[in-house]
């Protein structure tokens, strides 16, 4: 009997891997081993008998380069130990694997079959497409140039290329249609008098995503709230509000009811075909449109009061529908679009969702393209699809169409049987902000199996500790609210291995601060640090040697920092946490810190080339002399600068200053005045390759706070500073200015990563970076802390089901955005409990769940989706228990004294506020001889 057979769901999983005659989903829990059901469905699909597979007839699709080389490597090793086996034959498969002999049994075939099969495999391997589905596109794109209209030789742009096409193209645009030259002046000023020209800007940025039709984003608006999807969704909130009037009907209606009426009559009004800004409104009426719901009366039912709640929020959005004053925007900006959309592809470039948009478009109207395709492969298998958006299933089911059909729309294509394997968990989708739409994966599904297919679902966990199961299922039973293209019901997890606990600490536990003594103070940032500095020392106390033990590959170890992560629901906190366990001399690393141009060692070395660039630079030469590379105090640059104006080029004049540091100042004069010899006369590269030699940047740099982290962000830079060097119509002086406005903007570049597996350090990063990886044990603190809001800024969203458009240009928006508005209202709510399962289900042997008990609760945190499952009150200091359906936590409640104050890590003070520190010295040095005098 093999391992398989031992497990609960082995027919789903035996029947995933062999079934080859129907398409098939499998939903895979979290940790189910997914990978490893992969490679046995490879494995088989090469071996079986009648009709093998080559690799090069298979499509494999994962959702990131690091899976797609997983996925490689391990295919590669049981290609290799079936080899070994076919040598050796003893029938023996690896962890998760097939057996040699299994696969002669099933098929019938030789060991000298399987040795050939696997030896042509191999061979295969590196011509395989094993990918992700953007560079899956990009090949396609390369493949058929003519036809999708795109450069052969085109590069991908990540964002920042077009980044700067589009600014550059705005500011020269702008100056033309706002200059003495521009014609339509009478429309800018009518424009600018409702909203202000950065919104404008914004809202001409999403207009270029490639996703965008601007001809049918321009009727939708011009049609005023008619297209089908709105009327139906209009005709919804009707019924909803007047079935609700009808059951709370009450002789003096209260504010709900008031509200619900004023709701109804808005509804009626639109559907009438009325412009609803045109609504005539009494006092009474308008002030109540801008007053705030409240909450339910006592015989309200809470789903109703929900719905009521939402009904009215919809109305009140509808009053701000101005689509004449929208179409006229599209109207100015759409010719710019266009231009600047033609003008980055005419100059070869494509972003990562132009790539799927025209790979879409090309299959679609390109039946002959679309069949040589559908002819290539054989097979097609797709990695965490519920993380894929809408445009990639169209693509995907293009291809997986039946030979010699060519349907039109994906809701019309006829699905091969057997050549779609999918592989996704809905339950684990999160990525909504990346456009994964939990409904349109649904419907796929759907498809899939309307057409003949299978769904096999996989519950055995191979990750987890059975006490941290146990909990899990207990939490998301009650979490996970099944409905219809919003929330699956949870699937309980069962447990995959009875393994040996390092130490007796093993399961959840819920840790919690609390303010027994009042604190006025007492808030969410202020329970944040208390939190940040509880958690450090717990830590600390788990690193102590003989304290805790894990086992890691079956063997007994100590804990180190690298066994810990803390996982965040963003990262707008993490500095606070990275902080603490740096006071505490805890290693730590942070993995998906997106502010790479505020980082110390990033603006020291860009203060170095604005000196080389201009000489006289006294900011940044300041900055240089504050910093670890000239390493002066305050008093110290005052001395330096009453020598006269700062210029690295009168290094001469250092000889007056007597100071200890003179001497090494004056040779960093020196070092910067040749460099500045060199900078407009070398190559970039070359000027660089010099810069890094005669200045330690790179030492200094791992002697700081952040060590290694702080030398691969030098690295990077330096990477970053060649690309752009590679520009032929770079000047010197305008690099410098692109890397300065880098610094004073802000752009979301993330820092550079380190090696995970040499560094032994508590790893610091989101939930979301954590997705597909697993850690002994895992942190969840910041419950407290409440979910982002909806974005309300200038922006364009469209509905792949609906087909609907929403705009965004405050004050004002379309009727489309408001049904969508909705709809991303109810999904965000039910993906935030999908983001704590996903964080949850991370851990191996302990998962502590920390944060803040505040007075006051806003908003859907986890933390109140916690209490709001608690059989008893989280918080409660005399309780070290807690129950969720019968399931027994640890309950621990810290009640800090006064948070006591202590000093923040070194860092050097921002060069920029520089200047305010040396102008205000003179003045404590004249206040201290004044009060010496008085004294």
């Amino acid at each position: 009997m093999s391992n398989l057979e031992l497990l609960p769901d082995a027919d789903a999983r035996l029947m995933a891997e062999t079934t080859f005659d129907r398409n098939v989903v499998v939903l895979a829990g979290a940790g189910t081993g997914k990978t490893t059901l992969l490679v046995n469905r490879l494995i088989h699909a090469l071996l079986r008998e009648p009709h093998p597979l080559r690799l090069t007839d298979m499509l494999a699709l994962t959702f990131t380069n690091k899976a797609a080389n997983e996925m490689k490597a391990r295919l590669r090793d049981r290609l290799h130990g079936l080899l070994a086996d076919c040598e050796a034959d003893p029938g023996i498969g690896g962890s998760g694997g097939i057996a040699l002999e299994e696969f002669k049994q099933r098929y019938q075939v030789s060991t000298e079959h399987v040795r050939e099969k696997v030896r042509i495999a191999l061979r295969d391997l590196e011509k395989s497409q094993i990918a992700t589905l953007h560079s899956f596109a990009a090949h396609v794109l390369r493949l058929y140039p003519l036809e999708a209209r795109v450069d052969p030789h085109f590069h991908e742009d990540e964002g920042t290329q077009f980044l700067e096409a589009f600014q550059d193209a705005w500011d020269a645009w702008l100056e033309q249609e706002l200059g003495a030259q521009g014609s339509a002046h009478a429309q800018w000023q009518d424009l600018l008098s409702h909203m202000g020209l950065q919104e404008i800007r914004s809202f001409a940025f999403s207009l270029c995503q490639d996703q965008i039709s601007i001809s049918e984003l321009d009727q939708q608006v011009c049609a005023e709230g008619s297209s089908p999807a709105f009327r139906k969704w209009l005709q919804r909130k009707q019924h909803q509000v007047r079935s609700l009037l009808a059951q709370y009907d009450r002789a003096k209606p209260r504010k709900i009811e008031k509200l619900l009426s004023l709701a109804e009559r808005v509804f009626d009004r639109v559907g009438y075909g009325e412009p609803s800004m045109s609504l005539p409104l009494a006092d009474e009426e308008k002030a109540l449109v801008d007053s705030i719901i409240g909450k339910a009366p006592v015989e309200w039912d809470a789903s109703d009061f929900q719905d009521a709640r939402r009904a009215v929020q919809a109305a009140q959005q509808l009053l701000q529908v101005n689509e004449v004053l929208l179409g006229k925007v599209l109207h100015v900006l759409g010719p710019f679009v266009e231009r600047v959309r033609q003008g980055f592809s005419a100059k070869g470039w494509i972003r990562f969702d132009g790539l799927l948009i025209r790979v879409r478009d090309l299959l679609r109207d390109h039946p002959m393209v679309r069949e040589q395709l559908k002819r290539s492969y054989a097979a097609i298998m797709v990695d965490e699809f519920q993380d894929t958006d809408p445009v990639q299933y169209e693509i995907l089911l293009y291809l997986g169409e039946r030979p010699n059909e060519c349907g039109k729309f994906w809701r019309d294509i006829q699905l091969m049987p057997g050549k779609l394997f999918i592989v996704g968990d809905p339950k684990q989708s999160i990525y909504a902000f990346r456009r994964a739409d939990i409904e349109a994966f649904d419907q796929v599904v759907d498809k899939v199996t309307h057409d003949g297919g299978i769904v096999c679902t996989l519950l055995t966990n191979f990750r987890s500790d059975g006490a941290i199961l146990e909990a899990v299922n207990a939490v998301f039973d009650r979490l996970f609210i099944p409905q219809a293209n919003v929330q699956p019901p949870n699937v309980p997890l069962a447990v995959g291995r009875m393994r040996e606990p390092g130490s007796g600490s093993t399961g959840m536990e819920i840790c919690v601060m609390a303010n027994p003594q009042g604190e006025d103070e007492w808030d969410a940032e202020r329970a944040t640090r208390v939190e940040a500095e509880w958690l450090a020392g717990w830590i600390e106390e788990q690193l102590l040697p003989g304290s805790q033990w894990i086992m890691e590959k079956g063997v007994r170890t100590s804990l180190r920092p690298g066994h810990i992560a803390v996982l965040l629901r963003k990262f707008t906190n993490a500095q606070v946490y990275l902080e603490a366990l740096q006071r505490h001399n805890i290693p730590c690393m942070a993995d998906g810190e997106r502010h790479f141009y505020r980082r110390q060692e990033v603006i020291d070395v860009v203060n170095v080339l604005r000196v080389l660039d201009d000489p006289t630079d006294a900011l940044a030469l300041v900055g240089i002399l504050r910093s670890s590379l000239g390493g002066l105090t305050d008093r110290e640059v005052m001395d330096v600068m009453q020598l006269g104006p700062l210029d690295i080029r009168q290094a001469q004049k250092l000889s007056a200053w007597a100071s200890s540091q003179q001497s090494v100042i004056q040779g960093l004069f020196q070092r910067l005045a040749w460099l500045h010899a060199q900078a407009h006369r070398l190559p970039i590269p070359e000027l660089l390759d010099h810069l890094f030699q005669q200045l330690p940047l790179v030492e200094l740099a791992a002697a700081s706070n952040h060590g290694e982290q702080a030398v691969v962000n030098v690295w990077k830079l330096r990477d970053l500073m060649s690309e752009q060097a590679a520009m032929p119509s770079l000047s010197f002086s305008a690099w410098v200015e692109r890397l300065v406005d880098s610094l004073m903007t802000h752009p979301s570049e993330p820092e550079a990563p380190l090696a995970e597996e040499t560094l032994d350090a508590v790893r610091v990063l989101t939930i979301h970076k954590a997705k597909g990886l697993e850690f002994p044990v895992v942190i969840l603190p910041g419950l407290h802390q409440k979910a982002t809001g909806l974005e309300r800024g200038a922006q364009i969203t469209f509905d792949w089901i609906s087909g609907l458009y929403g705009c965004t240009l405050p004050p004002v928006w379309n009727a489309g955005q408001v049904p969508l508005w909705e709809k991303q209202r109810i999904r965000e709510a039910a993906e935030q409990r999908r983001l704590l399962y996903v964080g949850m289900t991370r851990a191996r042997e302990r998962l502590i769940l920390s944060g803040g008990i505040l007075p006051k609760v806003g908003g859907e945190s986890f933390l109140s989706l916690i209490q709001g499952i608690v059989e008893e009150e989280v918080g409660n200091p005399e309780l070290d228990i807690v129950r969720v359906g019968g399931v027994c936590i640890p309950h621990t409640v810290v009640t800090p004294a006064v948070l006591k104050s202590w000093p923040p890590p070194k860092h050097h003070a921002d060069p920029e506020g520089s200047g305010e520190v040396m102008i205000a010295t003179p003045q404590w040095d004249a206040r201290e001889i004044r009060w010496q005098q008085t004294s």
